[in-house]
């Protein structure tokens, strides 16, 4: 048993961390954490969409070219083996004079994938900040109880001593000294429990923020909280990314209905192009040919695929508009549930507080009045465990209090680096 708890005690603190603060910790998650990366990747490749959109309404220019040889038998000797080594080339440019809004409608939908995109990747980075504080808010919690274990085993390690020397003296019995033990026994297996869950803490960590944890500071109140409920509505209905997207999906609904039913109209394109060719073996026989024209085209009948689809986009429209008024009722719970959480978790802070001190001076009087004979073993066994409790309690009750805080800026959509601890220097990145 003590080989795994150094070993699982080694695995939570063996390597150095960058890491000291929650803001650092935040900031080494933007810079290495690859989920984060990958939905950047994703936002640059959707903004290729707009630059796709608007070339169709540039000019299209092409040029080709191409080297022949033939070779023709035939039953007359005169013409058998003819043999003719000839090229051309040819440029052409076009250019869409009327597209039926077409590329209106293109265009819309791309600014709207886009926005959506951006919001996409503001929710991953707040998911991302507000999972780092959780994992920052966890490491801190399980070395507080492992900690508190530690000053348990001790205390009962005393215990346990003062036990058998008052068994040795006659004074109190067998059953004292084998409460002792047992509690102690007990007391060191859920040390080893507790260094396991700060080891799996770690990791948590470390795959978040790609360094180990260190010496973590307790981080300060978040600012930029609302000041109430209904400013907490307001705030998400204009900041929250997942508001911002599902508006997003909306627009571009309705741009693929635009586009939809500018599949069957008209199309005019003004055309205009060069070729020249000769044969390798006869400079006399090159020739040249020019062109410039309008072409006009109008789908007459297309069995009825145009109007499909374009009913398609419609029932897709308002499926996605219902989906907005889902979406807005989501985050109205959200942000209701995050402010409730948040007043419940500052109230459970203050009132373990005032139970760790009370457990304290409880415990304190309980051993005096032990050693005067006034109270037995188990009584101040019940007053350790109590004491335990009261610390176990204000650990998970300060770790609650610095997630809930964070959890309500990512709920309004305002959780940034700055606003979940401090202010930053000029040069560190912001997640913008």
């Amino acid at each position: 048993m003590r080989f795994l708890m150094v070993s699982l005690l080694a695995l939570a603190t063996a390597m150095p961390a960058n890491a000291d603060t929650l803001i650092d910790a935040m900031n080494d998650a933007m810079l290495s954490n690859p989920t984060l990366a990958a939905q950047r990747q994703r936002l640059n490749a959707t903004r290729e969409q707009l630059p796709q959109a608007l070339s169709e309404a540039l000019p299209q220019i092409s040029i080709s070219g191409s080297a022949n040889a033939s070779d023709s038998d035939s039953d007359n000797p005169l013409l058998d083996g003819d043999l003719r080594e000839t090229w051309s080339a040819s440029a052409g440019v076009s250019q869409l004079l009327f597209g039926g809004g077409r590329v209106l409608a293109s265009t819309r939908a791309a600014r709207a994938q886009i926005a959506g995109a951006e919001a996409d990747y503001e929710l991953a980075t707040q998911t991302l900040l507000l999972q780092v504080t959780t994992a920052y808010a966890d490491v801190r919690q399980s070395q507080a109880i492992v900690a508190a274990r530690e000053i348990t085993v001790s205390n009962l390690t005393r215990l346990l001593d003062y036990a058998q020397a008052q068994f040795d003296a006659g004074v109190v019995t067998r059953t004292d000294v084998a409460q002792s033990q047992a509690r102690l026994a007990q007391a060191r297996t859920l040390l080893v429990q507790a260094q396991g869950t700060l080891a799996a803490s770690t990791q948590a960590y470390l795959r978040l923020v790609g360094n180990p944890p260190s010496n973590l500071e307790a981080p300060p109140t978040a600012i930029g909280l609302p000041i109430d409920l209904p400013s907490a509505l307001d705030e998400a209905a204009e900041y929250s990314p997942v508001l911002i997207s599902a508006v997003a999906d909306t627009q571009l609904a309705d741009a693929n209905v635009a586009l939809a039913d500018s599949q069957g109209r008209m199309r005019v394109t003004l055309e205009a192009g060069q070729s020249i060719g000769a044969d390798f073996d006869d400079d006399l026989s090159e020739s040249t040919s020019d062109s410039v024209g309008l072409r006009v085209s109008v789908p007459i009948f297309q069995g009825g695929a145009t109007r499909s689809r374009s009913r398609a986009q419609r029932a897709l429209r308002a499926a996605t508009n219902l989906d907005l008024a889902a979406t807005q009722r989501a985050v109205q719970e959200q942000v209701t549930n995050a402010w409730t959480g948040l007043a419940s978790a500052r109230a459970a802070v203050d009132s373990a507080r005032e139970q760790v001190e009370a457990s304290e001076l409880a415990y304190e009087g309980v051993t005096l009045e032990q050693e005067t004979g006034l109270r037995s073993t188990v009584e101040v066994l019940d007053q350790e465990q109590d004491l335990l409790n009261a610390r176990i309690a204000l650990a998970q009750a300060e770790r609650n209090v610095v997630v809930a805080e964070r959890q309500l800026l990512a709920a309004v959509g305002r959780l940034e680096i700055a606003e979940a601890g401090g202010q930053l220097p000029d040069d560190t990145l912001r997640g913008r």
